[in-house]
């Protein structure tokens, strides 16, 4: 089922927006004969984020066009991608890197149809859903550049001397804690409030949950600052449910995203797709699941190669002239169109001929009161068995104090006791003292499924 938004919706991307920056027209779209912005390598500290808010500030402009990918840039942009203005890493779950090239028009259409979303919050009427962002995200990754861009892009529609970022820009180094988070965003919430602008910031799973289930004054009082931002962005892995019901019972107006690099960062918020954005399923099964294609104007032009080509095969155009995007998730569309995401299709573990969604493992894992004060993190991976074809494993992070020699019998028991068929209980259960991760906390799944085989 497709499930696209109104054409005469006023938030949509192509609408009329009544402050919208002059230099958009005039702004030139022919980046490809300007030098590459490639900032030293991100490092965390106030200066390198300053290095990059600027080279990020020159694509908002229209005057530059900024490297972040993961090898070389080309010398000359390839056919079809001459209005590329940055390129960004991606690597899914797969760990193989490769260079996504995204258009000003698609980071454009992104970050105005977010806007238009948060100004339905009645903090943020007033400025048309732009304001003052707080960076927690490294700026080497779309959810990180796209912290920064919409910033830039506030002072371009509300016609401000310099983004609307926290001055001076914060250094990220240190430990992200109860304690850290406060010191860097009470200042910017001053500043907000000073500007008269609503303060948004974006957090990845992680960092949600230490905040929101922390059981120290420091975590009370971190909690209390981040239910003053008009807005928290949640996205770069699945949030399980009790820890998203936390932060709504602790009134944390926390918005689930879901997007890549390939949608120019979040392309549907709280389950439902931003205004210009059409979601569909190819070749749904008989429980209605299926290959999520997403059309949308903030999309990417695909992606450069190391040996200066380009790949645009989950790239398409349908006949009435929009293109598409065909994901590695799986996923249902209700009747209203609400999006469920059940996870990459090629993670689906195969094991006697049963196919098991590792979410749905996870998830169990989480809800499970058994293991609550045990596993603090865990990722299901299938590893490869003669039998079997694959079996079920399991790879946990444990809280402090909780016994390793116990947790394999444990998160055994604990399923079996839950509605989990016995197909999908993992056979073994490893203990990290991390997962592994890539990206921005996103689990590196390859990584784990390595891990669980060695041992």
């Amino acid at each position: 089922m497709t499930v696209p938004h109104d054409a005469s919706d006023p938030r949509d991307p192509a609408a009329p927006h009544d402050r919208t920056d002059p230099r958009d027209a005039a702004a030139s779209h022919d980046v490809a004969g300007r030098p590459w912005l490639v900032p030293d390598p991100y490092d965390a500290s106030a200066a390198s984020l300053t290095a990059h808010s600027r080279a990020i500030g020159e694509v908002m402009a229209g005057t530059g066009r900024l490297w972040r990918g993961p090898f070389a840039p080309p010398t000359a942009l390839p056919t079809g991608f001459e209005d590329t203005a940055l390129v960004v890493p991606t690597s899914g779950s797969t760990g193989t890197a490769k260079a996504v090239a995204l258009s000003r028009d698609a980071l454009l259409a992104s970050q105005d149809a977010t806007a238009r979303l948060m100004a339905v919050d009645p903090a943020a009427t007033a400025t048309d859903g732009h304001g003052l962002w707080l960076p927690l995200l490294p700026p080497t990754h779309i959810a990180g550049v796209q912290v920064i861009a919409r910033a830039h892009r506030t002072a371009q529609v509300l016609g401000l001397d310099g983004p609307a970022l926290p001055d001076p820009l914060p250094d990220l180094r240190g430990h992200f804690d109860a304690a850290a988070f406060v010191a860097l965003a009470e200042p910017a919430l001053a500043q907000a409030e000073q500007a008269g602008l609503p303060a948004f910031t974006s957090l990845v799973p992680t960092q949600l949950t230490r905040i929101v289930t922390g059981a120290t004054g420091a975590d009370a009082r971190a909690r209390s600052v981040l239910k003053r931002f008009a807005a928290v962005l949640v996205g770069g892995a699945a949030t399980g449910r009790e820890i998203l019901a936390r932060a709504a019972a602790q009134r944390i107006p926390v918005r689930t995203t879901y997007g890549s690099s390939e949608t120019a960062g979040g392309c549907v918020y709280d389950r439902t797709a931003l205004p210009g954005v059409a979601l569909d399923l190819e070749t749904p099964d008989a429980s209605g699941a299926g290959r999520l294609v997403i059309a949308s104007p903030t999309l990417a032009l695909g992606y450069l190669t190391a040996d200066g080509g380009t790949d645009t095969a989950p790239f398409a155009r349908t006949p009435d002239g929009r293109r598409t995007f065909t994901t590695s998730d799986l996923a249902e569309l209700d009747t209203d169109g609400a999006l469920t995401v059940l996870g990459r299709a090629d993670d689906v573990i195969n094991t006697g001929g049963r196919k098991v969604l590792p979410q749905d493992v996870e998830q169990a894992i989480d809800r499970s009161l058994m293991l609550r004060g045990l596993v603090r993190s865990s990722v299901v991976v299938g590893v490869d068995d003669p039998d079997w074809g694959q079996r079920v494993e399991a790879l946990v992070t444990l809280e402090d104090g909780a016994e390793p020699a116990e947790a394999t019998a444990l998160v055994r028991s604990a399923l079996r006791t839950s509605d989990v068929p016995a197909h999908m209980i993992p056979k073994r259960v490893h203990v990290l003292d991390q997962l592994p991760l890539l990206g921005i906390g996103k689990i590196d799944r390859a990584a784990a499924r390595r891990l669980a085989a060695a041992r």
